[in-house]
């Protein structure tokens, strides 16, 4: 995974600074690495609206090993409803291109109550892990077109969309939400679409929302929500008008909102927290969260509603 990469590579800097380098003094610090045992780490994150299913399986290696982590060819990923309902089987068959993928006729589908993550791999001890996909998302949008105009001393006049937006806020359970807006736009000599543009999204002095690094969306959380008495309602964000920003309008404009299973947004925090970390060898260390019993990976489920913006 990349942001694995980035990490060895970090690590490894790290310690040649620390073990290689001779101080003012005259001493060389050296540091002692324990013997590092290999265990499997595995990340499948799966919404309930994806056509193709993809389980990264990897070797963990020590911050000595240049190679760093490995793929694992030859694993059987299977998830499964309680005890002994398999959905879903990956094995050597569906290796590609250093990940194992299942692509779906339809998708991969709505499931009520806990699923299984269940992984073996010759020469590893298996791996498990559990999740639940949270309820499809209740949505509530209000959208005002070029509804908001900011003036800066460096860009001028800038025009805003403006979203408004309400999720339901349950008593029981933590809710996270990552939100996207996607703009569709036509080819002005062929008429042919040209897919789906991500649109920036911003907003201003909520706490209840922040900007996710992996993936460019907002992150709401009812984490953030004391003392907001509508909880996650009237949660407003903007982004430069589609047409102010292209030259021209889009043909479609769409809203995904994809709940969060708890484990999966404790994933993309701690991710962004070691993304915005950056290369600063000398700050605290930053963990990324994990609920594979390797300790390695997540196992995260999501759903998702895509409001069409009129």
């Amino acid at each position: 995974m990349k942001n694995n990469s980035i990490l060895s590579i970090a690590l490894i800097a790290t310690i040649s600074f620390v073990s290689c380098d001779r101080f003012a003094d005259g001493v060389v610090h050296e540091v002692a690495f324990p013997e590092h045992t290999p265990r499997l780490a595995v990340t499948v994150i799966a919404g309930d609206s994806d056509s193709q299913l993809v389980a990264q399986v990897t070797s963990t290696a020590s911050v000595l090993d240049s190679a760093g982590p490995q793929p694992v060819a030859g694993a059987v990923i299977s998830l499964s409803l309680g005890e002994d309902a398999i959905v879903y089987t990956l094995g050597e068959e569906d290796f590609v291109d250093f990940a194992y993928k299942l692509n779906f006729n339809d998708t991969f589908g709505h499931f009520d109550g806990m699923m299984t993550l269940n992984v073996d791999a010759p020469g590893f001890d298996p791996v498990t892990a559990t999740n639940m996909m949270p309820p499809i998302p209740e949505v509530t949008l209000t959208y005002e077109y070029r509804g908001d105009t900011t003036n800066s001393p460096w860009f001028g006049e800038l025009i805003q969309d403006v979203y408004t937006l309400d999720l339901v806020n349950h008593s029981d359970v933590d809710d996270s939400y990552l939100i996207y807006v996607d703009a569709l736009y036509i080819d002005a000599f062929t008429l042919d679409t040209l897919g789906w543009d991500q649109v920036w999204l911003r907003t201003q002095n909520d706490q209840r929302i922040l900007e996710d690094p992996i993936t460019g969306g907002l992150i709401v959380s009812d984490k953030n929500a004391t003392g907001w008495s509508n909880g996650l309602a009237d949660l407003t964000f903007f982004s430069k008008s589609t047409e102010y920003e292209k030259g021209e309008a889009p043909v479609a404009l769409r809203m995904r909102v994809n709940a969060l299973s708890p484990e999966l947004a404790k994933f993309h925090e701690s991710a962004g927290d070691y993304l915005s970390g950056g290369f600063d060898f000398f700050a605290e260390p930053t963990l990324m969260y994990s609920n594979i019993s390797s300790g390695f990976g997540c196992f995260g489920l999501s759903s998702q509603t895509i409001v069409e913006i009129e």
